[in-house]
């Protein structure tokens, strides 16, 4: 692969995609988690946070328990209650309740997306009426909202067309929604909040594999008088990254069609996935070099705000995705997908020219510091790079290489990794406003050089 860095040459400023992170209920960490993962990976322009209603609210006994030790089930042997996730979720293994996973996240972001989900089932069946949940729902945000002012974004459900999220058809999905826009239009009005609410949905799965989906969401929308939506939601997991360039047209194209508005599509949940079914699921440094692609590429529809799955998950189930583990001495340490967010965090503010059509696998910036050039190389295959950087101010300059692969950078197969280190420092002299690099990167890795006047 050969790389020609025009460093004279910015021509847009570069959107830090790491901006928009994750986490997830079903392995969560202690109120220590987020101050770490803010100080390696940056603080989150928004971060997804979630409420189980179930969790929160007991429909047999229509208790709330504000304050719930997170994954703790409560529904065993309950006929009437669907099992939704449960098979797959385990207790906190430290025990955090509700509140404090979701005041240490919300401090350490800007905005919080929440996503409320569970009950979906129970709702259409019959078992609750839908104005039960549309009380419930309404009294869950404005208790949260209350504890975390910078809740913002209220996304109603998670992937409802699986099994495993209620099995709902678009039909059964929108009388929920409805509910959901009512409770926030209410709130809104009622609080006149410094920091408004906004309602989207739906947290389609499968991307443009459930296209169908989207389409009868959208036709759902489009003939509601109300029309009432602030944001678009989906995920995609897949190794090929055009598909998402590829949902994006469509849904232009359809939101054009139906006259629909124009506003942030939120990739809710984002990363690879090399099969069928939870067997699919990448190794890490699978996930971290693949992530690379797609999410230069997605950084180019300027709607679209990719949040990658995820920062913390329980290591026996998603150890493909996860940016932290916690090792035995108690650390949250960042896997490969971390150093992923990592380096596009170091990268600077505006994106320099490359020469070469290169399939967004690499990406170079500019700041007032230094330039940085991230490249990735997904797959099996070895790759011998070069790069040139033209242009340059003549004069010494202080190269520093960071390359992630299997074995290098990488605390799952390496204990001692701790951190993101550099590989090579090297002090070089341009005389010619030209500075060549060889390297050769082995299958799924990634690397980032940066490069500083001295």
């Amino acid at each position: 692969m050969k790389i020609t860095v025009d460093t004279k040459n910015s021509y847009r400023k570069w959107p830090h995609v790491e901006k928009f992170q994750n986490t997830t209920l079903r392995y969560t960490p202690s109120p220590l988690f987020p101050k770490v993962m803010e100080k390696v990976i940056g603080r989150p322009s928004i971060i997804r946070l979630f409420i189980t209603l179930d969790e929160v609210w007991d429909y047999r006994t229509d208790s709330y328990y504000w304050d719930y030790p997170i994954g703790v089930n409560r529904y065993h042997g309950d006929k009437n209650h669907y099992d939704y996730d449960w098979p797959l979720t385990v207790p906190s293994p430290v025990n955090a309740h509700i509140q404090e996973y979701l005041t240490s996240h919300a401090e350490c972001a800007d905005r919080v997306l929440l996503n409320l989900r569970r009950y979906e089932r129970e709702t259409i069946d019959g078992i609750i009426t839908h104005q039960q949940y549309e009380e419930v729902f309404q009294r869950v945000v404005e208790y949260y909202k209350n504890l975390c002012p910078n809740i913002t974004y209220i996304e109603c459900c998670n992937e409802v067309e699986l099994l495993q999220f209620g099995k709902l058809n678009m039909k059964e999905y929108y009388s929920l929604y409805q509910c959901a826009y009512r409770a926030i239009q209410r709130l809104n009005k009622k609080h006149d909040y410094e920091i408004s609410l906004k309602i989207g949905g739906f947290g389609l799965s499968h991307g443009i594999t459930h296209w169908h989906f989207w389409q009868e969401f959208l036709e759902l929308l489009s003939r509601d008088e109300e029309k009432i939506i602030d944001f678009y939601s989906m995920h995609e997991y897949h190794t090929n990254p055009q598909r998402i360039m590829e949902f994006c047209m469509r849904h232009q194209e359809m939101i054009n069609e139906l006259n629909l508005p124009v506003l942030p599509l939120l990739m809710t949940e984002y990363g690879l996935r090399v099969g069928e079914g939870d067997a699919g699921r990448p190794t890490n440094i699978q996930n971290a070099a693949g992530e690379i692609p797609g999410m230069i590429l997605g950084s180019h529809y300027p709607n679209l705000k990719m949040f990658p799955w995820c920062t913390f998950h329980n290591p026996n189930q998603q150890i493909g995705r996860t940016m932290f583990i916690l090792n035995e001495e108690n650390e949250y340490i960042p896997t490969p997908s971390g150093h992923t967010m990592t380096m596009f965090k170091m990268l600077g503010t505006h994106e320099l020219m490359i020469e070469e059509y290169l399939e967004n696998k690499a990406v170079a910036t500019i700041d007032n510091e230094r330039i940085c050039l991230l490249v990735s190389n997904p797959g099996k295959n070895q790759d011998a790079i070069e790069v040139i950087f033209n242009n340059l101010e003549n004069g010494r300059y202080e190269l520093n290489q960071f390359m992630v692969d299997n074995h290098t950078n990488n605390c799952l197969t390496d204990p001692t990794s701790h951190s993101l280190q550099p590989t090579k420092k090297i002090d070089a002299t341009v005389n010619n406003s030209k500075l060549c690099i060889d390297a050769n990167m082995i299958g799924d890795s990634f690397c980032l050089w940066t490069l500083r006047r001295i």
